[in-house]
């Protein structure tokens, strides 16, 4: 994926995590700077951060900036039996491999030339389910030399031996067709798997490789905002009528890599919510809920339509094997206007 904006060039850069000793063909580091993640870590469940990663190419004009994260165990939640001390680990998901990023750069840039450099600024959310990942950055030159910086992030998550899973949500879409630079289109987090709570952006799921096309099997919705950005949506990949922003010959539209999720409103209250803990109870909020209705009257199960403070969405969403589960969405805060912002509260069942 040729991504100009996400990179910037640089003429200096201190204070960096830790130097490299030898003048090697390519260097990658960590920049450490107070509020920055340069190092392994014990984190919350679904913090974000913040990573700057600078390279430079020593011989050979640097040409792909590679990000991998693996998580340990894999991110679904688990359903402990009780008492918990019983849970057979051989159980647990299997690790999970994710290429986070898979981007060549940009010709005529800081990644052209000898002794150029770069800095990738990776904003990044933790897993919200109890567990480590690790995340490899891996800079390679037009020879084919790397550097390769890495470390790891552990969450304790200290409601993990409930029925149900819980995440909190901050998704920042982009208002449609609003001028802006493809470094912030990129970069905002809005396409997201229901079940784990893991959120990407824009480069983790499209490039012009194809490299990307596993991670497009993991999104269930997709955060999508009007032109004057006071009105947000939450739409499956598989929706045709709202405006997701999926191109067709980077996307596949086959169901496979375009989930289709169902989405129902539902008249509960932020109460009412509070107070679903149950598998059963969650299944039921859904079977009682209506899709959405369109100003034309016609209606679909497939958008929520515009999201408003305190509403409650219930959904149906499938896993890679096609079995599917249930869960519930409340919108805890919404901010309009030309960077609009929506939070929400997630419960989901488990296996």
């Amino acid at each position: 994926m040729r991504i100009r904006s996400l990179f910037f060039c640089l003429s200096a850069l201190a204070s960096l995590a830790a130097c490299s000793k030898t003048d090697a063909p390519v260097r990658l580091d960590f920049v450490g700077a107070t509020g920055l993640l340069s190092g392994n870590r014990t984190v919350e469940a679904g913090d974000t951060l913040v990573t700057h990663a600078y390279a430079v190419g020593n011989d050979q004009p640097l040409k792909r900036l590679r990000i991998e994260v693996t998580y340990e165990p894999g991110l679904a939640p688990i359903l402990y039996p009780i008492p918990t001390s019983s849970f057979d680990t051989t159980r647990a998901p299997r690790s999970l491999r994710v290429v986070y990023l898979d981007s060549l750069l940009p010709a005529g840039s800081g990644g052209a030339g000898r002794g150029s450099e770069i800095l990738f600024v990776n904003g990044l959310m933790a897993r919200t389910t109890s567990g480590k990942e690790t995340w490899t950055y891996t800079a390679t030159d037009a020879s084919d030399q790397t550097a390769a910086r890495a470390y790891r992030l552990t969450v304790r998550k200290t409601d993990s031996a409930a029925v149900f899973h819980n995440y909190p949500l901050i998704l920042r879409p982009i208002p449609f067709k609003a001028p802006r630079p493809a470094s912030v289109r990129d970069s905002r987090r809005v396409f997201l798997n229901l079940r784990s709570g893991l959120l990407l952006p824009k480069y983790a799921v499209l490039n012009n490789s194809a490299s990307l096309l596993a991670n497009q099997t993991l999104v269930d919705l997709v955060c999508v905002a009007n032109r004057a950005g006071t009105a947000v949506s939450l739409a499956a990949p598989a929706d045709t009528a709202s405006r997701v922003p999926l191109n067709g010959s980077k996307w596949p539209a086959d169901a496979d890599h375009r989930r289709a999720t169902e989405v129902r409103a539902v008249g509960l209250t932020p109460t009412q919510f509070a107070n679903a803990a149950t598998n059963a109870g969650i299944l039921a909020v859904f079977n009682a809920g209506a899709a959405y209705k369109y100003p034309n009257g016609l209606t679909s199960n497939k958008t929520t339509g515009p999201l408003a403070l305190n509403q409650v969405i219930a959904f149906k969403a499938f896993d890679s094997n096609g079995v599917a589960y249930y869960g519930l969405l409340q919108v805890t805060a919404f901010t309009g206007g030309t960077n609009p912002l929506l939070t929400c509260q997630v419960k989901v069942q488990k296996y």
